[in-house]
């Protein structure tokens, strides 16, 4: 499936214990999760990305991200409504999530940023009209997740 943007949310504050680190920023093969979510949604084309997160945590998610990506860090739902405002599919990751080939379709998914706009106008839903389940990504529900994942994750060799 062809995508041009994605949207990656980070889980909200009120489910971090204090000082907690976000998941998508959490270490796994030498890199933060997020760098590996990058990598993966670009291999598929994704190029502008909004990453839904207090903005105290640009520098870590800029330090992610690939250098010629075009990246928005917002917490707010008027950014991510301006951000939706194009014809292209987008994908969404509504969690912290890691690239394994092998994992079929989930939580993952992509849709026309009007279709998302439209579904999320008023609050944030996963019942998405004309959306399409993307397979390949396993979801990150707490570091025990994570910490599971480490042995199976492949992550790709190159920088």
């Amino acid at each position: 499936m062809a995508f041009t943007r994605a949207v990656i949310f980070f889980e909200p504050d009120a489910a971090l214990s204090d000082g907690a680190t976000p998941l998508a920023l959490e270490p796994i093969g030498g890199r933060p999760v997020l760098h590996w979510m990058f990598r993966a949604l670009c291999a598929e084309g994704a190029s502008r990305f909004f990453i839904a997160a207090p903005p105290r945590y640009d520098a870590q998610i800029r330090a992610c991200s690939p250098p010629d990506a075009a990246v928005i860090v917002s917490d707010r739902h008027d950014a991510l409504m301006n951000f939706l405002d194009a014809p292209d599919m987008a994908a969404v990751l509504p969690r912290a999530a890691l690239p394994m080939p092998q994992a079929g379709a989930g939580f993952a998914y992509a849709a026309p940023g009007a279709s998302l706009r439209d579904a999320w106008a008023v609050r944030l839903t996963n019942a998405v009209q004309d959306a399409q389940l993307l397979s390949g990504w396993a979801p990150l529900y707490g570091r025990d997740t994570l910490e599971e994942l480490k042995p199976i994750f492949q992550p790709e060799t190159r920088p």
